[in-house]
């Protein structure tokens, strides 16, 4: 008890530091967007048909995975290593905005001329010249996007990630009813794509100069910097790869598997439910770009962030076990009878995942990337195999379980190492002062 009071009275004590503040905001941004996401997918579910719904949320998944796959972990890069670049901190994000965007590009060229093997469903993209265009500049947009925010976390401003997101989710509810409703399913992902373009453009010319002095957006590559940079963002690359697979794979299993109207179900379930997950994510995006910074205050702030996260997502899980069923319903009672038990498995997965995140947080400080790809490779191989094999035994439910299974099994392995590293930490820290 007496240790539990000194944990809240150092935490009050800080709870107006940039760690706190800008995990508030970035928890913050993820919450909104999420939320408004809900009314969103809600809306489209409205106005689509099922069959719509699912090819929309599987291009968005498609999409997604391609900008995931072009980021090359320079976010995270960023992150980590624009503190140590000081007055050179422009150029390394004119230079990671500058990569990316043609990786990007080449990446969503790849995936669509090889489409009829990895997503059947969606080869009419490839088939239409404005399709195909589009699909292109969209997933460079969500890749520049996911780079933005990584570059305003480095910069501990999160409030602006807050206000970019914020203005891509209210911007994108009315866009596939007004200028692309003749798109189908198609326009639900137009839609989302025309906002992070918008989103893009006002932080590179708005936030980021505020973030930076001086800065401006140019296509550069610096080299010498690159160099430095690019190794450790590339196991990270390789690591978040696997620990985000599930989120993009999922969605692709369930529309090859069971058909587009249980792709919409499933999805709609996962979106609602990795709410959750903004915050572990919030508070160890946080604790990233603090920790880089002090590296010597990590075993504190980690201790504070492992108790906040658990003591935020356990009643927030609980709830959305509760009433998601109820929020469900918004959809219609086709997603509120297949979604139900998925919600259910997914929300109970966050408290081991708040753990497992905190981990490899410490361990991109530490640049331990060996213990980052070897815990996200086993949360991958867990996740996808056995989700694909209940999957197909027992359905929808068979997701959730997997993704439970998996982070449940992954938090028993590496919660004692966590703790000793913390406190191994606090002990170097204390010996240093």
């Amino acid at each position: 008890m007496s240790n539990f009071r000194l944990f809240l009275s150092a935490f009050l004590r800080t709870r107006n530091s940039s760690l706190l503040n800008n995990a508030f905001y970035l928890m913050l941004s993820n919450a909104t967007t999420n939320l408004i996401g809900f009314v969103f997918w809600s809306i489209m579910a409205g106005f689509f048909l099922p069959a719509q719904v699912g090819i929309g949320s599987a291009l968005v998944s498609a999409s997604s995975l391609v900008a995931l796959l072009s980021g090359l972990g320079l976010r995270i890069g960023l992150i980590r290593f624009v503190a140590e670049t000081s007055e050179r901190a422009g150029l390394l994000i004119n230079s990671a905005f500058t990569i990316v965007s043609l990786i990007s590009v080449i990446g969503a060229i790849t995936y669509l001329a090889g489409i009829n093997y990895w997503s059947p469903a969606l080869v009419f993209v490839r088939e239409n010249m404005v399709f195909l265009l589009l699909f292109i500049i969209f997933t460079a947009a969500a890749a520049l996007s996911n780079l933005t925010d990584g570059s305003i976390i480095a910069g501990r401003v999160a409030k602006y990630v807050f206000w970019k997101n914020t203005i891509i989710s209210v911007l994108k509810i009315p866009l596939p009813l007004l200028m692309f409703a003749h798109f189908d399913g198609f326009g639900i992902f137009a839609g989302m794509g025309t906002s992070f373009i918008v989103g893009v453009l006002i932080s590179w010319f708005f936030f980021l100069p505020k973030a930076y002095k001086g800065y401006y957006p140019r296509p550069v590559i610096a080299k010498s910097i690159m160099q430095k940079v690019l190794p450790y963002s590339f196991a990270n690359y390789m690591a978040n790869l696997l620990n985000l697979s599930p989120q993009f794979i999922y969605p692709l299993m369930v529309l090859n598997i069971l058909g587009p109207e249980n792709s919409a179900y499933f999805y709609i379930s996962w979106m609602m439910t990795m709410v959750l997950a903004i915050i572990p994510n919030g508070v160890s995006s946080s604790l990233l770009a603090e920790g880089s910074r002090e590296p010597k205050r990590l075993g504190r702030d980690g201790r504070k962030v492992l108790l906040l996260s658990l003591g935020i997502s356990i009643p927030a899980a609980v709830c959305m076990m509760l009433l998601g069923g109820w929020l469900l319903h918004f959809f219609g009672p086709a997603y509120e009878e297949n979604g139900t038990t998925v919600i259910r498995y997914l929300a109970l997965a966050v408290i081991p995942q708040c753990v497992n995140t905190l981990y490899i947080t410490v361990n991109q400080v530490k640049k331990q990337n060996h213990l980052i790809i070897a815990q996200t490779s086993f949360l991958a191989i867990v996740a996808l195999g056995v989700g694909y094999w209940w999957l197909g035994c027992i359905g929808l439910p068979g997701i959730g379980m997997a993704y439970l299974t998996a982070h449940l099994l992954l938090s028993i392995v590496v919660i004692r190492p966590l703790w000793i590293a913390l406190k191994d930490n606090s002990q170097v820290t204390s010996a240093s002062a």
